[in-house]
């Protein structure tokens, strides 16, 4: 009897250790001076999984920003640096589509393989170019998105302005697309926010 529940007390803490194991996480790594950042665990519960097979894609946002450490003093902000990811399923090939910031474009055959692409280190060139010490402080936002949101999204990832940023665009559709975007969010379709801090580094004089 003991020995039977000494295996159920380790089957459970197999299942949490692989629970934790796979839980969304965000971290920034400082390597020769500039950051990579690196996301995992994203797609592990399979619930972003299922909405893009249901048509609603995915859209990642990142922002890195740069701080000045200072004692005595609030943190000064330097800079920061934006960049997106929009993932979805093409129901057609029955494969996962990737488009990134700049417009580059791959095709993935399964979600494994989608995430094992998601979680690749990002290398960003924001750098610090005064002495002092310095950290990044990043947040990546996922998001679901309705067509419209994707297709205007996918023209600006390849460097196009969209219509309704230019003012060309009709005030009608775009207070409909507005509607939309607030019923996806009251629908109560998952959202996920992780932010991340890297270590202190020090910068010298050049």
């Amino acid at each position: 009897m003991r020995s039977g529940l000494a295996f159920l007390a380790l089957l459970g803490a197999v299942t949490v250790s692989r629970a934790a194991a796979q839980a969304p996480a965000l971290t920034v790594i400082i390597q020769s001076g500039a950051p990579r950042v690196q996301t995992t665990g994203l797609l592990a519960d399979g619930k972003f999984v299922g909405l893009m097979r249901s048509g609603f894609p995915l859209r990642l946002h990142y922002r890195l920003e740069l701080w000045r450490s200072r004692s005595g003093w609030f943190d000064q902000y330097i800079g920061e640096a934006p960049w997106d990811a929009v993932a979805r399923h093409d129901p057609l090939a029955d494969d996962f589509v990737l488009i990134r910031t700049g417009g580059s474009v791959a095709r993935y055959g399964t979600p494994e393989d989608l995430e094992r692409a998601l979680e690749l280190p990002y290398r960003v060139n924001l750098k610090a170019k005064s002495s002092g010490n310095f950290y990044f402080l990043c947040r990546v936002e996922v998001t679901t998105l309705n067509d419209t949101d994707l297709e205007e999204l996918t023209r600006w990832l390849k460097g196009d302005v969209s219509p309704a940023v230019s003012g060309g665009g009709n005030l009608g559709g775009a207070l409909a697309r507005g509607a939309q975007r607030l019923l996806v969010r009251i629908a109560g379709l998952p959202r996920l926010t992780l932010e991340a801090r890297s270590e202190t580094f020090s910068r010298g004089e050049n």
